[in-house]
């Protein structure tokens, strides 16, 4: 059901969700499991605590959560009185950290605690010594330092002395900043990128109606929530009264008992993941029977074809494919009704909200089905990098199109094609390549789990390619198989790398995407040697 207005503000969506899903479940962990009515009341009582804590319109919140109960409270919460909400990947440690809650004078970041794996508590004192505006360490975990606040304090009572009114002064404008997200950093040092409830509200809930998400649907992500792939789930769940599973922690041997149990009908998840989930179906011989998926949404890279193939076949469902990026949101995605071939082929269309061009070195716009750098404008586009007006100058052309560093082509039917990112063109002898044809061939090999090709300085002939890949357990793969394996898929000669260094991981980001910027680095040397 399309509604007729929008809420354009988070905590206006919450009062809406409330009153019309009341009771109804919104959340679930497999453990716990919230209503629509709960969800408002204690993100609420956790706003109010948030100001007790002397947090005040603008200032900042960091979060360094899985996908949990915790983060999602949080968020709401922040939203409600007009904090700026920064949700950190929990791979990031002391340098990353450092820099990004300095950059934004952060007031308090909220972390697991102490874990099996790793104490989140103890490194938040450590960045905190060095950060004078730090002012709150709050933990979703037990707590071993005195100065900690348990999260679970929050949500039994509401404090004394602070009423619903405090909260409403606090009440953010439409165009006050609500959200902070730094870049991937592919390619260099992270950009904070600022939305206000403008860019970030009201155009993912049109989106939401684009995926035909409704009360029947269960989602889950199998991406963070602290990317912008995953995290406007939340409000996409609340606003059309689906259930949201919320998964912490990724196994993929049990994934299938999941989808069956929880009835899962819309699946958010990156190519590595969806290729673990057929790897382990066909190694594993288990069934996927009972398995409900209508629509798997997947994006961050080139997708390879024989996995959607693969996947409606074993799965039974639809795969869209999406493209976005953390200062345009979901800048375009496949529609269910689409062509399957599509989620392979293309992008999709452009998102309701938005519009691309695709310009050339000169930003002059090229005919249809000509490459060059995607251009997008659209609600959705950021507002700017914060605390760095240099980048947010350069990221524009003078008609106010974000340079998204694309590449790609757009066709008669307005479907988006992806070629690769700009640095991602190997110009081999004056034959030029993508590295993402290789890279999509690489991962259909049942023995890939990362692969990522990178471009090599020489002499010669100015690039060549080299090929990092990581195996799955207890496979092996000679350079020699590498490249017969390349060439049965039909390749031309020059296409085929000439350097294959075997990694047990790459570097990536939390949505999966891998991160070039070191492997060029080290690419370099080889060009060297």
């Amino acid at each position: 059901m399309v509604k007729t207005q929008l809420p354009v503000t988070i905590d206006g969506l919450l009062m809406e969700a409330a009153a019309e899903y009341g009771a109804s479940t919104a959340f679930t962990d497999g453990v716990h499991t919230l209503s629509f009515n709960q969800v408002e009341q204690l993100s609420k009582r956790v706003a109010k605590h948030f100001w007790k804590m002397g947090m005040r319109k603008g200032d900042v919140i960091a979060v360094q959560l899985p996908n949990s109960m915790e983060f999602v409270l949080a968020h709401l919460a922040a939203a409600q009185i007009g904090l700026v909400f920064n949700p950190l990947s929990p791979n990031y440690r002391r340098q990353e950290l450092t820099y990004m809650l300095g950059h934004c004078e952060t007031k308090a970041i909220i972390v697991q605690g102490s874990t099996s794996k790793f104490n989140f508590e103890a490194l938040a004192y450590e960045v905190k010594e060095k950060l004078p505006h730090l002012s709150h360490v709050i933990t979703a975990g037990g707590a071993e330092h005195t100065e900690s606040i348990l999260f679970s304090t929050f949500l039994e009572d509401d404090p004394e002395g602070v009423a619903d009114k405090d909260l409403f002064e606090e009440k953010p404008g439409l165009d006050d900043p609500s959200l902070i997200m730094f870049t991937s950093g592919t390619e260099s040092n992270p950009k904070a990128v600022l939305h206000t409830s403008r860019t970030f509200v009201a155009t993912h809930l049109r989106n939401g109606y684009e995926y035909q998400v409704s009360e029947q649907d269960t989602i889950l992500s199998l991406t963070p929530l602290c990317h912008m792939f995953s995290l406007p789930m939340i409000m996409i769940g609340l606003h059309q009264g689906a259930k949201h599973y919320l998964y912490g922690e990724y196994r993929v041997e049990e994934l299938i008992d999941i989808f069956r149990h929880e009835l899962v009908t819309f699946l958010i998840a990156a190519p590595a993941h969806l290729l673990d989930v057929l790897h382990y179906i066909k190694a594993a011989g288990a069934a996927a029977d009972g398995v409900k998926l209508r629509l798997v949404l997947t994006g961050g890279t080139k997708i390879p074809s024989q996995m959607v193939k693969d996947l409606r076949d074993v799965l039974h469902c639809n795969v869209g494919a999406q493209w976005g990026m953390t200062e345009v949101c979901a800048g375009s995605f496949t529609r269910p009704e689409d062509d399957p071939s599509k989620a392979w082929e293309s992008i999709g269309r452009v998102c309701p909200t938005g519009e691309v061009i695709i310009v050339d070195e000169e930003n002059n716009v090229l005919p249809h089905n000509e490459i060059g750098e995607i251009a997008f404008k659209g609600d959705s586009l950021f507002v700017e990098y914060y605390r760095n007006p240099d980048a947010t100058r350069m990221a524009f052309n003078e008609n106010g199109y974000f340079l998204t560093g694309d590449q790609g082509y757009l066709d008669e039917g307005g479907y988006i094609y992806f070629s690769g990112r700009s640095k991602d063109t190997i110009n081999r002898g004056g034959l030029k390549f993508h590295a993402s044809e290789i890279e999509e061939a690489l991962l259909m090999n049942p023995k890939v789990r990362q692969a990522a090709v990178v471009s090599v300085p020489d002499p010669r002939l100015g690039e060549r390619a080299c090929a990092y890949i990581s195996l799955r357990d207890g496979e092996e793969w000679s350079f020699e198989e590498v490249k017969s394996f390349l060439l049965e898929q039909g390749f031309a000669k020059y296409k085929i790398p000439e350097y294959v260094e075997m990694r047990k991981e790459l570097p990536a980001t939390p949505s999966g995407k891998i991160v070039k910027g070191p492997l060029r680095t080290e690419a370099q040397l080889l060009g060297k040697e």
